[in-house]
């Protein structure tokens, strides 16, 4: 890595994180220890947590939270506490967002108010994601704007991120354009191996300086004795996609129903000779539910569910589990396949 004004160096690097999933919110921690070359130390640390209150059709509101702090040395400490909120419009494979954030930062003096507007757009398909935003950032007497742009691409259990964006009309935070690009092989359900590197720009909210990095790793998941009894049902082989056979989304159609006494009922239209159907989700402690058939085509199920969003995947007859339509794909750091889904 070479930070902006300084020399290459480079470094060892061990990230601990923790993350809390529920249908209303998320909790994440996260650590970084570095070691470099010259044998000096920086720690850093934070904690996020985000809120999702109950959907109104395709609108939905998200409240986020960061509190964070790091140290190099004995001479430069930081720390930051911000609050934000967005309102989302939901497609069904495209979305909008406005957001709003404030709060407070210090970089060993006086804290100083932090307030940023933004704004994004998104866009999705099988294997591919697009997003744009742009944001306008006040820090104290430091004023800039950053445009950025996106994109997400999976192919079985390769990922692969890149984003460009540029700093424009700055005071005080610096200008140009950066970019980053990262790759993720999945090799199984708890490991994989990273590659990154590109340019950042300096961040007068956490308090990070401007520079280039090149890096790689191994990212490694420890689960609860839950999930490793009851492990989320996805998929790490070759997918049917690859193979040029049928995209297995189409296989089964997802309906959400809201019943009269308050429950949620699940309908899964699935192919005339599907002997069976199961569902699995986090309300299910990822355990496999059988459905009932309720038609030629469809099968059901009627159960409690918090009003929020889920994480389900489906099964027909023996095989593997799928996103069904209905149910937006999404993936984890692993490259697993699952599907979201929002009760209202």
């Amino acid at each position: 890595m070479r930070y902006d004004g300084f020399l290459p160096s480079g470094a060892a690097a061990v990230t601990p994180a923790l993350r809390w999933e529920r249908p209303g919110g998320t909790l994440a921690a996260r650590g970084t220890y570095l070691r470099f070359e010259s044998g000096h130390r920086s720690v850093q640390g934070s904690v996020t947590g985000e809120l999702f209150p109950p959907a109104n059709g395709r609108w939905r509101a998200e409240l986020l939270g960061s509190a964070g702090a790091s140290r190099y040395l004995d001479f430069a400490s930081f720390w930051h506490a911000t609050g934000e909120a967005r309102l989302h419009w939901l497609g069904e494979a495209r979305g909008a967002w406005i957001g709003a954030t404030g709060g407070r930062t210090s970089y060993g003096a006086a804290p100083r108010p932090v307030a940023v507007v933004a704004a994004g757009i998104w866009t999705r398909r099988p294997q591919l994601t697009l997003a744009a935003s742009a944001s306008r950032s006040f820090v104290g007497d430091t004023v800039y704007t950053d445009i950025l742009s996106t994109a997400q691409a999976r192919r079985g259990i390769l990922t692969l991120d890149a984003s460009v964006g540029a700093r424009v009309s700055s005071r005080g935070g610096g200008h140009g354009v950066f970019s980053e690009v990262s790759a993720t092989l999945a090799l199984g359900e708890r490991t994989a191996l990273f590659a990154s590197g590109g340019r950042y720009p300096t961040d007068p909210i956490n308090g990070s300086v401007a520079g280039r990095y090149l890096s790689g790793g191994v990212r490694i998941r420890i689960t609860s004795r839950r999930a490793l009894v009851s492990p989320q049902p996805v998929w790490y082989g070759p997918s049917r996609r690859s193979a040029g056979t049928a995209d297995p989304v189409t296989d089964a159609r997802l309906d959400v129903r809201l019943t009269p006494d308050g429950l949620v009922r699940l309908v899964i239209h699935a192919p005339d000779s599907a002997s069976t159907v199961e569902l699995a989700g986090d309300f299910t402690d990822w355990q496999p539910v059988a459905l009932q058939r309720a038609g030629v085509d469809s099968w059901e199920v009627v159960m409690p569910i918090a009003s929020g969003v889920h994480r389900l995947n489906v099964r027909i007859g023996q095989g593997e589990w799928i996103v069904p339509w209905g149910a937006t794909r999404t993936a984890d750091d692993f490259g697993a396949d699952v599907g979201i889904v929002a009760i209202p």
